[in-house]
């Protein structure tokens, strides 16, 4: 459990079950938990962390996104949760689902789950007989804010190519916002892709919560807003280019390093391939 300001709180993700960012927001009268995580040994994992250092158990729980790996958890929570109605939905519609290997196998093969997430879905829950699948108390579609006493937590939709879902949770007075997957490419498709009609106007609403921390569900450590904001001049560099020359190759190889205004790196390269599929072309870059 890490302390990044006076009121957030944050705990690590773990690559090998896909376990990702887990917040709390502490106030003088309440806290306020990000996210569900995957599995109720994650809840205990992170519950058991919040009592070492002396902070309240979670008052409400709020989803930043329908996926598994931050919802799964919700069954473990004795705390209202706090999300997107189409959060909601897709939770109801999971619920009526099965979890076995076999059921889970099908669903890659019809393309309904990703082939990692069955991978880490299994290592997380060996045992899947009691996966009870929780559907949030209460929902909203805009913006929704909590008081917790001296500090207020903005629960706010901002979609995505991600997840269409997808919420961020900014703490004002802290200067802090939980970004969930949002700025994640879609993963839920073959091949994964950006576009730059939805990356573009989330970096900037984003951006323009003016925050100084970052915490992106899958990065081991909060992103200090100049790297944000770096990583998104870049983006924006990449993806301007890929519409202007489409699905080209060679060009785009050519006129990288002008646009970037230094050579291309492998992610530079894969960020333009991710653009390229968002045309709905299968002409990569190599």
């Amino acid at each position: 459990m890490h302390n990044l300001t006076p009121h957030v709180y944050w705990t690590p993700p773990e690559e090998r079950t896909d376990r990702p960012v887990l917040g709390a927001v502490a106030g003088q009268h309440a806290t306020l938990m990000v996210d569900a995580g995957n599995s109720p040994a994650h809840v205990r994992w992170f519950l058991d962390g919040l009592a070492g250092i002396g902070a309240s158990p979670p008052r409400y729980v709020a989803l930043t996104h329908w996926h598994w790996d931050h919802t799964f958890g919700l069954q473990a929570l004795d705390a209202p949760a706090l999300a997107h109605a189409e959060t909601r939905a897709r939770l109801l519609e999971m619920a009526g689902w099965e979890w076995s290997d076999a059921d889970i196998d099908r669903r890659v093969e019809q393309s309904l789950e990703m082939g990692f997430c069955r991978v880490h879905l299994k290592a997380e829950w060996p045992d899947r007989s009691g996966l009870h699948i929780r559907a949030p108390d209460v929902t909203f579609t805009h913006e929704m804010h909590v008081d917790l006493g001296g500090v207020t937590c903005r629960l706010i939709h901002v979609g995505g190519d991600h997840s269409s879902d997808s919420c961020v949770i900014h703490v004002p007075e802290d200067g802090v916002a939980f970004l969930g997957d949002c700025l994640y490419e879609n993963l839920h498709h073959s091949p994964p892709y950006y576009t730059t009609a939805r990356l573009f106007p989330l970096l900037e609403r984003v951006l323009g919560l003016g925050a100084a921390w970052y915490l992106i569900a899958h990065n081991p450590q909060p992103t200090p807003r100049a790297e944000l904001e770096e990583w998104a001049s870049d983006v924006r560099a990449i993806g301007s280019l890929v519409d202007r020359l489409g699905a080209n190759p060679a060009a785009l190889l050519a006129e990288l390093p002008l646009a970037l205004g230094r050579s291309p790196s492998d992610d530079d390269v894969r960020i333009a391939n991710l653009f390229i599929a968002g045309l709905g072309s299968s002409c990569l870059v190599g």
